[in-house]
């Protein structure tokens, strides 16, 4: 008889939280794969704001985020953990209230394995205490951890006393380790064939959007990003893949709104992206396109623009992070202000509008002065777009990490302190991030 199989995606643990297109997407893939060897799966998503025990959150995010399917999550106040005890935030647990969490598997048969996965190294509190609520449940029930939280910081997460922690993001060594635990060969030797079946979106029974992957890896060398560490190498996923699985969430659910996931959409576009986009647009159905992840300035040519307004795209952000052109180039090379005003006019002449574009721009990584992250917003206002804030957390894996744990060692030891909010007060930088953000909110 073949296993009982649980996957989990646990809650979230910070001072901030909003679904802006979320999805554990790896885990939708293996749970595919598991149900393809013949496993019997299902699923816990502590962030499923459709769940019958998910409360209404506070903060419902604005209108035009929630008409794309976005929402806030139900949050409960917690105690500040002692190396957060000094950051003036409340601090909390987000997603299904924990007693609802309970009832819900203690109503299910018991499984034989739990697979939870754990994506920002400072949301590993969610999975710990996952851990402890299925084995209490359960006891003799098998939990395996893995994720980006134990592919970057390994040595922490096997300190919590799961049965199993798989640290790799490498889909095919992630398989193997899988089978190894469920004592069957999953018949998973690349990472093409890892990619050939579709994340299993049918173990949610309703659903607010899609998210979609066309590709991963990463061609640049960003200081601040672990992307190359996780995935050393680039691949794309079947174009025809992609745009099946995008039908059948709009026929079997009913989504219209869809978000990739991407690090590097527009990357070779001309062998990836606009095909993509040719076969969408066949398709003729009432689909809008976002772009949380936002995209590399220096590959929206005029005919990836064109295409991507014929697709209906609604939410499109650009990174450009910086406006100085020493700090562009010591952290990755990837734009300079003349390729981001050349982007910015490709999506303008094929009809975007100010409105629709927004430009992120990168706050608290080391280097910039105060006068440079002004100077930043200003620009970007003075083209009458849009900036938006990203802040930044130190990322395990990424050059700068090594930097600045020469000036903050707590940070290799304590995953809480990577926290985007927590590392902005330890640093010292709040009070000149809110007057950014003053400046970013007044009218253009």
């Amino acid at each position: 008889m073949k296993k009982r199989i649980l996957v989990a995606n646990p809650w979230i643990y910070d001072f901030t939280a909003y679904d802006l297109w979320l999805k554990p997407l790896g885990l939708l893939f293996i749970a595919s794969h598991l149900k393809n060897a013949g496993f019997e799966v299902e699923l816990l998503d502590c962030l499923d704001r459709s769940h019958p025990g998910m409360p209404d959150a506070s903060n419902r995010g604005p209108k035009r985020l929630r008409e794309f399917g976005c929402g806030g999550y139900y949050k409960e106040i917690l105690p500040r953990p002692d190396c957060l005890r000094n950051i003036p935030r409340h601090f909390g647990r987000f997603g299904i209230p924990l007693s609802e969490v309970k009832k819900d598997l203690s109503q299910r048969k018991p499984f034989d394995v739990a697979f939870i996965t754990c994506g920002m190294t400072y949301w590993y509190p969610g999975a710990v205490l996952l851990k402890e609520v299925i084995k209490e449940i359960w006891p003799s029930c098998q939990v395996v951890l893995g994720g980006i939280y134990p592919a970057l910081c390994p040595e922490h997460a096997k300190k919590w006393g799961f049965d199993a922690v798989i640290a790799s993001c490498d889909p095919v060594q992630v398989l193997q380790e899988v089978g190894i635990i469920l004592e069957s060969n999953l018949q998973v030797r690349t990472a093409e064939e890892f990619f050939s079946t579709s994340p299993w979106y049918s173990l949610y029974k309703r659903l607010f959007y899609g998210v979609i992957i066309t590709s991963v890896g990463c061609p640049f060398h960003c200081s601040y990003c672990a992307s190359r560490t996780l995935w050393p190498s680039f691949l794309r996923r079947d174009s025809t893949l992609v745009v099946q699985e995008i039908e059948t969430l709009y026929h079997t659910f009913g989504v219209r709104d869809f978000a990739f996931y991407d690090d590097a959409l527009l990357f070779q576009a001309q062998e990836g992206f606009l095909q993509l986009l040719e076969e969408i647009i066949k398709l003729d159905l009432p689909l809008r396109f976002h772009l949380p992840n936002g995209v590399h300035a220096c590959f929206l040519e005029p005919q990836v623009a064109r295409m991507m307004y014929r697709a209906n795209f609604k939410t499109l952000r650009i990174a450009l992070e910086t406006t100085s052109p020493e700090i562009q180039k010591i952290t990755g090379n990837k734009v300079d202000n003349r390729t981001f005003e050349s982007a910015v006019a490709s999506l303008r002449r094929v009809g975007f509008s100010p409105q629709e574009i927004e430009v992120y721009l990168l706050f608290g990584f080391p280097g910039p002065s105060s006068e440079d992250y002004l100077s930043s917003v200003e620009y970007v206002r003075r083209l009458g777009l849009r900036p938006r804030i990203s802040l930044y957390s130190p990322v395990p894996g990424s050059v700068d990490f090594e930097k600045l744990a020469r000036i903050y060692p707590e940070i290799r030891d304590e995953p809480l302190l990577h926290n985007k909010i927590a590392y902005l007060y330890y640093t010292g930088q709040n009070e000149l991030y809110a007057t950014l953000q003053k400046l970013c909110s007044q009218p253009l």
